[in-house]
C-alpha cells in the first residue's frame, strides 16, 4: 500500500515529464488536464488505484464537476474547462487516465460525445476474411558447386556387373479354371498353427559367398558370486499353495489304522502341557537377541495400509502428499519422473491422483496436470480448491467439487456404492479426470521448478507492496510459492478488473463422464494470471541470490491445546463464488499491525535464510526487496522440509543434508538444538500434531526414526527398520480421530505406507507443552552462554597475540646488537687464522 499523500500537496501523477514539449498535438476532442491528488480523492480516480492502464476510464457527473467549480472556484483543477463543462449536452462526462503522458498530461477529459462513445465501445476488428493475407515467397535454391564427392559417391555405389537372370513360370492350360483340391496334414508337422516350408539346398546351384561384412562387438564376460553375508533387509513375501487333498478310501484307511492310534494316545499328553504352558508365557518372545545390542522393546509403528498402482505409479516417484481435510482417509499424491533428464520433444501430462481405503490398487480420481507437480496443497476455506506448482513454474488451479460425491463412494442415487479392491485390470472402469480450471502465463511464471506452494490464511491478505491488511472475504485468497530461481511469488485468485462479459450466477455442473469438461471456477485467469508480488532473495554478502527450496512463515495456527490460533474463524459454511470475488482498493483495507511478515527459507546449498517479505524503497523512490536478516549455513545440502511446530508458533524444525536443526524465532544466532551427521541423508521431517516434543524423520536408506525430546535428546527413542528399502521423500501425519492417528510415508518407487502411530507417541504426558516451552529456554540459554564464551575466549587469545609480539623499535635493537656480534666473531676467526699463519699449521689445518 502506498504511502497517504498529504492533501494539497501534488502526488507523483502531478509532475509532468520532461519530454512532454515533445509530444504532438492533441486531438481538438479532448482536453490534457493535470489533477492535484486532492482533485483525485474527491473524484475517486486515484492514479494506479481507481484507474490504472489497463482500466484507465472514469466517468465524472457533469453536476459534480460543477459543485466542484462553485465550492473551491479559482483552486478547482476544472475551472479551466468551465464553460465547456456547462456546453456538454449529456450527463457524464469521461476522463481517461494518459498513464503514458501521450498527450502531455497524466489526464485527459473527453469534450464530445461522440469521441467518448468510440472510446467506451471501440469498433470490431475486421474479420480474418478481410484481412489482407501477406503470401511468403519460397527461398530460391542456390546452384550447385561441386567439392569432389561425387567421386567418393561414385566409388560406393553398388554397380551391376553381370546379366540378371530370368525365370519363366508356365502352367499348362488344360489346368486353368479347375477346382482345388484340398487335404489335411499331420498336427504335428504344423509349427506355431501354420504350415512351414523351410528352405533347403539346391544342389543344381552352388554359389561360392567370396567376402561378407560383419559387425562385432566386445562386452564383458559375466560371471555370477556368492558369500557366506546375512541379508539384514527384511522382504515381504507371499506363498501360494493349494492343497492336497486324500481320496475317501485313503481317509478311512488312515482313521482305523492302529499306528494313528497309538501316535495319537502318546502325545495328547504332550500337547495338553504345551497349550497349558502357552497360557501362562509369551511363545513368541524372541530369545536370540543378545545382551549387548542395545534394543529397546517399547510399542512401535505397525503398517496399518498400502497404496499402489501399476499403471500411475510405475517407474514414478512420489513428491508431495496431502491428506483431504474433509473426506475420512482419501489421499492425494504428486508424482514426477525419476530421471532428472526428461525428453523436451515428448508431449506428456502427469496426475495428481486420490487413493481411498476402499481400493488401495487404484486410484479413484485423477487430476490432470501440464507438467509433473512437485508440490500442491488443498485451500484451507474450501478443500475442493487445489493449487499446484509445476516443474516448468508456472501455478495450475483445480476445482473437484463437481466429484466429492465420487470420493465419497456414493453413487447418484444416494445408496453408498461397493468397491472391488484388489481389481488389477485397468480396463474395466475408467476413473474421472480433471482438468485444471486455470494455469498461470508462463512468461510471467518461474523460471525453475516450484518447489514450495502454501495458501495465505483467510485472516490477512498482501498488497503489491508486502504489506499485510485485513481480510474482509475471510476466505483465503491468496498463494505463496518459492522455487530455486531466487524469487518467492504472492498469487491472487480474485478478479483484478470488472470483466467484461457476465459471469454466470451458479457454479457449472461438470459432468463426471466427459474427459473434456473443466469447471470455469477460475476462467478468469486461465493463461493471463500473474504473481501479484514478487520477492527476490539478493545475498547478504557479495552478488548473486539465494535459492529457496522450503519456505515457512506465521500461518497463525500455532495453539497448545486445539492446535488454532485464536484469531482464525472457523471456514465459512457457504462455498464461494470465486468469479464474484473482486480485489478491494488498498485505500479501503484496514492495515493488520499484529501480523508477522517475516519468514524462513531453505535453500539448495543447505542454507537457513530469515527475510521479510514487505518491500523497501530505495535511492530512486521505487520498491525493492530487502537483504534477509540472517543466513546460516548449518546444513552441507538442500533443506528438505522446514515446519513451524504446530503448538509454540517461534519453534521451527529444519532438515537437510545429513543433519536437522531447530530454531527459535527472535534468537537466529545459531539453533538451540542440532544433531551431529549421520551416515545417511535426512530426506524428510515433520512434527507430531499431538505431542509437542515428538516429530519423525526420514533417511534416503528407508529408516524412520521417531524423536522425544523429553526422553532422550541424543538419539531417536525409535527407529523403524526393515520395511522401506528405498529413499524416503514424503512424511505425513494425520488425526483420524481421538484414538487414531496415522503415519504416511512415501518412498522413491512410488509406494505409500501408512503406519498406525501408537498410543505412547499420540498420547501428551502431564505438562508436556510447558515442559518443552522449558526446556528450549533452557536450551536458547546455554546456546547464549556458549556464544559468550567463545567471544570471550577469542579476546583473550587476540590479547595473548598482541602481547607476545615485539615492537618494532625492540625489533631494531636485537638486528643491531646482533650485527655487533656477527662482527665480533669474524674478527676472532681473522686473528685465529694469523696465528695459525705464524706457527706454519694453516696448510695441515686446511688439509685436516
Amino acid at each position: 500500500m502506498p504511502p497517504k499523500k498529504e492533501k494539497g500537496k501534488p502526488g507523483k501523477t502531478d509532475k509532468v515529464p520532461a519530454e512532454a514539449d515533445e509530444k504532438p498535438d492533441h486531438p481538438e476532442d479532448i482536453r490534457p488536464m493535470v489533477l492535484t491528488s486532492v482533485t483525485q480523492d474527491l473524484f475517486d480516480c486515484v492514479a494506479d488505484e481507481d484507474v490504472t492502464g489497463d482500466s484507465p476510464y472514469k466517468l465524472l457527473p457533469k453536476d459534480d464537476i460543477l459543485q466542484d467549480i462553485r465550492n473551491r472556484a479559482a483552486v478547482s483543477d476544472f475551472s479551466p474547462v468551465k464553460k465547456i463543462v456547462l456546453d456538454y449536452p449529456e450527463d457524464e462526462l469521461l476522463l481517461v487516465y494518459d498513464r503514458d503522458f501521450i498527450y502531455g498530461q497524466s489526464f485527459y477529459l473527453v469534450l464530445k460525445p461522440e469521441a467518448k462513445e468510440k472510446l467506451l465501445n471501440p469498433p470490431k476488428p475486421p474479420t480474418p476474411e478481410e484481412a489482407i493475407i501477406e503470401i511468403s515467397k519460397t527461398p530460391e535454391p542456390k546452384p550447385w558447386v561441386s567439392l569432389g564427392s561425387e567421386l567418393e559417391i561414385e566409388e560406393e555405389s553398388v554397380k551391376t556387373t553381370r546379366d540378371k537372370l530370368s525365370y519363366k513360370f508356365s502352367r499348362v492350360r488344360r489346368k486353368f479354371g479347375t477346382a482345388y483340391s484340398f487335404s489335411d496334414c499331420n498336427p504335428g508337422d504344423v509349427k506355431d498353427g501354420y504350415q512351414e516350408f523351410p528352405l533347403y539346398e539346391d544342389s543344381r546351384f552352388s554359389i561360392k559367398q567370396l567376402q561378407r561384412d560383419a559387425g562385432m562387438q566386445a562386452v564383458p564376460q559375466c560371471c555370477s558370486s556368492s558369500t557366506q553375508t546375512q541379508w539384514k533387509f527384511k522382504k515381504n513375501m507371499c506363498t501360494q499353495y493349494e492343497d492336497q487333498l486324500l481320496q475317501d478310501e485313503e481317509i478311512t484307511k488312515l482313521l482305523q489304522s492302529e499306528s494313528l492310534k497309538n501316535f495319537l494316545d502318546s502325545t495328547i499328553s504332550m500337547v495338553l502341557q504345551a497349550l497349558q504352558q502357552e497360557a501362562i508365557m509369551n511363545v513368541f518372545t524372541e530369545d536370540w537377541i543378545g545382551e549387548d545390542e542395545d534394543v529397546k522393546v517399547i510399542e512401535g509403528l505397525m503398517l496399518y495400509q498400502t497404496f499402489t498402482d501399476k499403471k500411475h505409479l510405475k517407474d514414478k516417484t512420489i513428491c508431495c502428499l496431502n491428506w483431504h481435510p474433509t473426506i475420512h482417509g482419501v489421499v492425494a499424491v504428486s508424482t514426477s519422473e525419476r530421471s532428472l533428464w526428461k525428453s523436451q520433444t515428448a508431449i506428456s501430462f502427469s496426475y495428481i491422483l486420490f487413493y481411498s481405503p476402499a481400493d488401495p490398487c487404484a486410484p479413484q480420481l485423477l487430476l490432470k496436470c501440464p507438467d509433473d507437480i512437485l508440490a500442491f496443497e488443498f485451500s484451507p476455506s474450501d478443500p475442493n480448491i487445489i493449487v499446484g506448482g509445476c516443474v516448468n513454474g508456472q501455478v495450475v488451479l483445480w476445482d473437484i467439487s463437481a466429484y466429492v460425491a465420487h470420493l465419497q463412494g456414493i453413487q447418484p442415487d444416494g445408496k453408498k456404492g461397493s468397491f472391488k479392491a484388489f481389481d488389477l485390470d485397468d480396463t474395466k472402469e475408467c476413473k474421472p479426470v480433471v482438468r485444471p480450471c486455470a494455469v498461470s502465463d508462463i512468461e510471467k511464471s518461474h523460471k525453475a521448478p516450484i518447489t514450495d506452494v502454501h495458501w495465505l490464511p483467510q485472516t490477512f491478505e498482501v498488497t503489491k507492496e508486502g504489506l499485510p491488511m485485513e481480510n474482509k472475504y475471510n476466505i483465503s485468497v491468496q498463494i505463496v510459492t518459492c522455487s530455486p530461481d531466487g524469487h518467492i511469488s504472492f498469487w491472487d485468485i480474485r478478479v483484478a478488473t470488472l470483466l467484461t462479459q457476465s459471469t454466470p450466477e451458479k457454479k457449472q455442473k461438470v459432468d463426471p463422464t466427459s474427459p473434456y469438461s473443466a469447471p470455469e471456477t477460475f476462467k478468469h485467469l486461465d493463461r493471463t494470471w500473474t504473481p501479484l508480488l514478487r520477492v527476490s532473495l539478493p545475498k547478504t554478502e557479495g552478488s548473486g541470490e539465494y535459492a529457496p527450496f522450503k519456505l515457512c512463515f506465521e500461518d497463525y495456527t500455532c495453539s497448545s491445546k486445539k492446535g488454532k490460533h485464536a484469531d482464525e474463524d472457523e471456514s465459512p459454511k457457504v462455498t464461494p463464488d470465486y468469479n464474484k470475488l473482486r480485489i478491494p482498493s488498498a485505500k479501503t483495507l484496514r492495515a493488520r499491525a499484529d501480523i508477522n511478515t517475516k519468514f524462513f527459507i531453505g535453500t539448495e546449498d543447505g542454507e537457513v535464510v530469515y527475510t521479510n517479505w514487505r518491500m523497501e524503497k530505495d535511492d530512486s523512490g521505487g520498491l525493492e526487496s530487502g537483504k534477509p536478516q540472517r543466513c546460516l549455513s548449518v546444513h552441507h545440502w538442500m533443506v528438505n522440509a522446514i515446519q513451524r511446530s504446530p503448538f509454540f508458533k517461534d519453534i521451527i524444525l529444519t532438515v537437510g543434508g545429513w543433519n536437522f536443526a531447530i530454531w527459535k524465532e527472535g534468537f537466529m544466532d545459531r539453533p538451540i538444538f542440532l544433531t551431529a551427521c549421520s551416515e545417511q541423508l535426512l530426506t524428510a521431517g515433520c512434527w507430531s500434531p499431538s505431542r509437542p516434543a515428538v516429530f519423525f524423520i526420514g533417511r534416503e536408506d528407508g529408516i524412520i526414526q521417531v524423536w522425544n525430546l523429553l526422553e532422550e535428546t541424543s538419539a531417536p527413542s525409535q527407529v523403524l527398520d526393515g520395511i522401506i528399502s528405498t529413499k524416503i521423500n514424503v512424511i505425513k501425519p494425520w488425526s483420524a480421530s481421538s484414538k487414531r492417528h496415522f503415519l504416511a510415508v512415501c518412498d522413491d518407487l512410488g509406494v505409500i505406507r501408512v503406519f498406525e502411530i501408537p498410543k505412547a507417541l499420540y498420547t501428551p504426558i502431564k505438562n508436556e507443552s510447558v515442559s518443552m516451552r522449558k526446556y528450549f529456554e533452557l536450551e536458547q540459554t546455554r546456546v547464549e552462554d556458549l556464544m559468550s564464551r567463545e567471544e570471550a575466549w577469542a579476546n583473550h587469545v587476540g590479547e595473548d597475540k598482541h602481547k607476545t609480539e615485539p615492537d618494532k623499535s625492540e625489533m631494531k635493537d636485537l638486528e643491531e646488537n646482533e650485527a655487533e656480534m656477527r662482527k665480533v666473531y669474524e674478527s676472532y676467526l681473522d686473528m685465529e687464522k694469523s696465528i695459525l699463519k705464524s706457527m706454519g699449521l694453516l696448510k695441515e689445518v686446511e688439509a685436516e
